[in-house]
């Protein structure tokens, strides 16, 4: 049975975040709030949690990996290559909206990579909610958004400035669980419904360059 964990205002329900702390050690997929909306999350080092996000995400393509939700720069230092630009732009843009490509390094979690790829892509979250789960459990999460950027694009939703926006299903928690067909046992929330946006991908992965992957519309300064 699925269950919803309410966080009232910037309060965060530090029984609910242990809570979700043992389902993500269980092997579990549980859904978090973040400034870009509600993703699925689960621990990168579990085998099955890729596995477990393309089965959510039945139209994410295979080949296409998931990002890493880590709680500080220094964290995603460990898992990849952080060179002293990189790191700038990172304490710039982060917490925030923004996904950071950045060249794989040996504690990169393969199932995130696959062997043979050379990037990966992190995140840190703004969000007190999401913020307060990865300080408490330390080691990145595997995360996805519920939904994808064309079925947003597809349906008007980016361009919406109505109040009807937020009637859409990814923006309810109640939403969401219907949505995953009760395979999500666990979303933690705020109170309030959440608004989906995409992130802006910056890819430092190259000569000290940045490149805009995609504009998700937030501002940034090169």
């Amino acid at each position: 049975m699925s269950e919803i964990l309410v966080c009232v205002g910037k309060s965060i329900n530090q029984r609910h975040v242990d809570r979700v702390i043992d389902s993500l050690r269980k092997g579990e997929i549980i859904v978090l709030p973040t400034e870009t909306g509600y993703c699925y999350a689960g621990i990168a080092e579990h085998k099955a949690t890729h596995t477990t996000l393309l089965k959510l995400r039945e139209a994410h393509p295979r080949h296409k990996p998931f990002s890493l939700l880590c709680k500080d720069a220094n964290k995603i230092g460990q898992i990849a290559q952080l060179s002293t630009a990189a790191y700038r732009v990172i304490n710039r843009v982060l917490p925030g909206p923004f996904t950071i490509i950045l060249p794989v390094n040996k504690n990169t979690p393969k199932t995130s990579t696959g062997e043979f790829r050379s990037t990966v892509g992190v995140r840190i979250s703004g969000n007190p909610v999401a913020q307060a789960v990865c300080q408490a459990i330390e080691t990145p999460l595997m995360v996805t958004s519920v939904t994808d950027a064309e079925e947003l694009l597809a349906e008007g939703y980016l361009d919406d400035t109505s109040d009807e926006r937020l009637e859409r299903w990814w923006t309810t928690a109640e939403g969401v669980l219907k949505h995953s067909q009760n395979n999500i046992k666990l979303l933690i929330a705020g109170d309030e419904p959440l608004p989906m946006r995409v992130s802006t991908i910056l890819d430092l992965s190259g000569d000290g360059a940045i490149v805009v992957l995609r504009d998700g519309g937030w501002e940034f300064t090169p």
